[in-house]
């Protein structure tokens, strides 16, 4: 992982409401590098019983505002590679068009569906936004036209449901996450 200087990139990895788990761990093996995590929680998991009940205290407490806070504070000004799933995929998303998203960073962002809310902005590097096709709250080729752009490439995955990178998650599908996983050009 370098970026067009040929300096080598750190790779981080945003999770989702789920936070850093052995699921987690295990799909960032197939990223290459050596991973840093990046969680809306402290430690492992989350500390929430449910799906619903943790992101009620996600929203309830810092947000995506405080997650893109994080994820800046770990990439520390340098070029990094990062991976970023649903809320950590917002989160990044809201990272890559500030300040302190170097411009020669990559962001590879899975199923942020809350990227719809924040549409009018541009990110600072390259942004690969993939999104699942079955979302309940929106239409993800509406959204994935919006944003893409020189610097903004966009995909939808036909047949995917929201969290299908995650073997947690209800709409996990290992097939769709295998062949997202070989298609990330390294």
């Amino acid at each position: 992982m370098t970026g067009e200087s040929g300096r080598p990139r750190r790779l981080l990895v945003a999770a989702d409401i789920y936070g850093v788990t052995p699921a987690l761990r295990a799909l960032a093996t197939n990223l290459g590098g050596q991973a840093e995590f990046l969680s809306p929680w402290p430690g492992e998991g989350s500390p929430h019983a449910t799906e619903q009940a943790s992101h009620a205290a996600f929203v309830a407490g810092p947000g995506l505002e405080g997650y893109a806070e994080r994820i800046a504070l770990a990439a520390a000004g340098e070029a990094v590679t990062l991976v970023g799933f649903s809320v950590g995929a917002t989160a990044a998303w809201l990272f890559a068009a500030g300040r302190h998203c170097d411009p020669e960073s990559r962001l590879v962002l899975f199923y942020g569906s809350r990227i719809r809310h924040y549409l009018d902005l541009r990110p600072r590097c390259r942004v690969e936004a993939i999104f699942a096709e079955h979302e309940a709250a929106f239409e993800p080729y509406a959204v994935a036209a919006a944003i893409a752009s020189e610097t903004v490439r966009t995909e939808v995955v036909a047949g995917a449901a929201h969290g299908f990178m995650n073997a947690l998650s209800p709409g996990y599908d290992a097939a769709l996450a295998k062949r997202q996983l070989v298609a990330l050009d390294y």
